[in-house]
């Protein structure tokens, strides 16, 4: 015999939330602001997740840069154009460039957003 599935409907909770019910039932001027207020909230939020990011890429490149100075301690040459120069250190120096242009890219969105 086949077996028999029974699938129930569950009520959910969402649709009962009394501040979705609030919300439906405010005029539509204080939705806006509720909007917008949700809206300031999330930005500023964001903004500071970007801080905190920039933070953590400058002590990256700083690393970096650490790194590189213990790499070309060891080394003959330390011009970044010669042949010679250690390929370690000249990919470190790319990724350090690398972050910084992102905080430099970041740095510009969060000065926009502070602004608005």
């Amino acid at each position: 015999m086949a077996d028999q599935y029974h699938f129930g409907t569950v009520e959910s909770r969402r649709r009962n939330n009394p501040d979705r019910i609030r919300a439906r039932l405010a005029p539509p001027w204080a939705r806006a602001e509720m909007r917008m207020q949700k809206e300031m909230e999330t930005g500023r939020a964001t903004a500071a997740r970007v801080r905190n990011f920039i933070d953590e890429l400058e002590r990256q490149a700083a690393r970096l840069d650490s790194a590189t100075s213990a790499v070309l301690a060891g080394a003959r040459v330390r011009d970044p154009s010669a042949v010679a120069y250690p390929i370690e250190a000249r990919a470190l120096d790319t990724r350090r460039d690398n972050v910084r242009s992102t905080i430099a890219a970041l740095s510009g969105w969060l000065a926009k957003a502070d602004s608005r």
